[in-house]
């Protein structure tokens, strides 16, 4: 019973901050589709930060864990916010492109990291079994507490208050809303589409590396495509 209060805890906290991101994109006028491709690279970019960078302090190692992961999911969402704002490309084919194209640059990269290592390594994961500690912020009891658990409720509470009651969410919705109103009264949309875009890029990524500790429990990063789909499917 305490296992499956974590496990729904820890899933919910993916949830919230993909959900979160996909908020800011709604709310711009771009729907982002892609967010599952979003999700594989900022677990990519969080484990190699793990395989990599492992000898940095705990607390120094979980917050270059969360900034890694942000920026391979902003990077990764700026094909998302070129394609449909500056080309204005169908947003639903952008978005399934880059759940496709995530899943698989990800799996070939990760396969040719390792064989460059050891070319009898064919397999698609990092390890990071000791790394994947850091993520522990305190026990109670046998109940586990992550530092993402924290920092959902955190990303929760601040979106709330940068949609609704800053100058910048209002300006958001309006570009999503009514685009041409918004430029009219000066507003770039184009930057606070991309901004939108760009903060739902981070979020989904920061959600892929919350997600992927939790798809082995040996602590292996694995290209995994229907645990991913299945969760985008709840949103």
């Amino acid at each position: 019973m305490v296992l499956l209060l974590q496990y729904t805890f820890i899933y919910a906290s993916v949830l919230f901050l993909v959900a979160l991101g996909g908020c800011f994109s709604e709310h711009s006028g771009v729907i982002n589709l892609g967010l599952e491709g979003i999700m594989v690279m900022g677990a990519l970019g969080g484990a190699l930060v793990m395989k990599f960078m492992k000898d940095l302090p705990s607390g120094v190692l979980l917050l270059a864990v969360i900034i890694g992961s942000m920026i391979f999911g902003l990077l990764y969402s700026l094909l998302l916010a070129v394609a449909a704002i500056n080309f204005k490309a169908d947003q639903t084919l952008a978005g399934t492109a880059m759940n496709l194209l995530g899943t698989a640059a990800a799996t070939v990269f990760v396969k040719a990291m390792n064989m460059a290592n050891d070319s009898s390594n064919v397999s698609s994961t990092i390890q990071y079994i000791e790394q994947k500690k850091i993520f522990s912020l305190v026990k109670i009891g046998k109940f586990e507490v992550s530092w993402f658990m924290l920092l959902a409720v955190a990303a929760l509470i601040c979106a709330g208050i940068v949609l609704f009651k800053t100058k910048f969410g209002l300006r958001l919705m309006a570009c999503g809303e009514y685009p041409q109103a918004a430029d009219s009264v000066g507003i770039n949309v184009y930057k606070m589409r991309y901004a939108g875009v760009l903060i739902s890029g981070m979020l989904g990524g920061l959600g892929g590396i919350v997600l992927s500790p939790l798809v082995s429990v040996s602590g292996n990063l694995k290209m995994v495509w229907l645990v991913l789909d299945s969760l985008l499917w709840l949103l």
